[in-house]
């Protein structure tokens, strides 16, 4: 079956250094829906594709991979990088296996338009930032990106507007629909204990 190839690691959403260099190498058709699938925890740490190709036949060429690379295999589709080799080693194998290479972030849907209040913010207060937004009675942990995006840690998604974090992220999260109804303010975000004013 036709689909992609990636490489990834573990990476601190608030770019502290993440005490392991493994790579996880493994397959699926829609890798930005795999990116976000292994950010669903809550967690400092995310996940973050470094490199992915399309090939022809996804199972061959995960096997292969795995196959050459079974001496530095830690745990399941993970790897071993000490060195810092494997994305270099990673993107010439693909390359001799004339794989396509993407950029992950094209692949991902077109980017929203920056929300002027949260530029402000970020500008401010310095990027990434830490944010919480309570809701039911639960703190929820929220990263406002460098790109003025706020990023719900506990699936990884982000947005351009706290509307849409509200309805899109959170209630989607709590309740597994999507909210219909939500305040647009700044307010509701508590940064070092105090609740943010627009």
């Amino acid at each position: 079956m036709e689909g992609y190839i990636y490489i990834g690691e573990h990476y601190d959403v608030l770019e502290r250094k993440v005490g392991i260099s493994d790579k996880k190498i493994g397959q699926s058709i829609d890798p930005v829906s795999r990116e976000n699938s292994l950010n669903r925890t809550k967690s400092p740490v995310g996940y973050r594709i470094l490199e992915v190709f399309f090939v022809d036949n996804m199972d061959k060429v995960e096997n292969l991979l795995h196959a050459i690379l079974n001496s530095r295999n830690t745990e399941g589709e993970w790897f071993r990088d000490d060195e810092d080799t494997l994305v270099s080693e990673f993107v010439k194998f693909m390359s001799i296996y004339d794989a396509t290479r993407c950029d992950i972030e094209e692949l991902k849907p077109t980017a929203l338009e920056t929300d002027d209040r949260l530029k402000s913010i970020g500008e401010k207060y310095g990027t990434p930032l830490s944010l919480i937004r309570p809701y039911k009675g639960l703190d929820y942990e929220v990263i406002l990106t460098s790109s003025f995006f706020l990023k719900l840690v506990i699936t990884g998604e982000e947005f351009n507007t706290p509307n849409k974090l509200y309805n899109n992220g959170i209630v989607k999260h709590s309740k597994g629909v999507r909210g219909n109804s939500g305040t647009n303010y700044l307010s509701q975000f508590r940064l070092n204990g105090k609740f943010l004013i627009d």
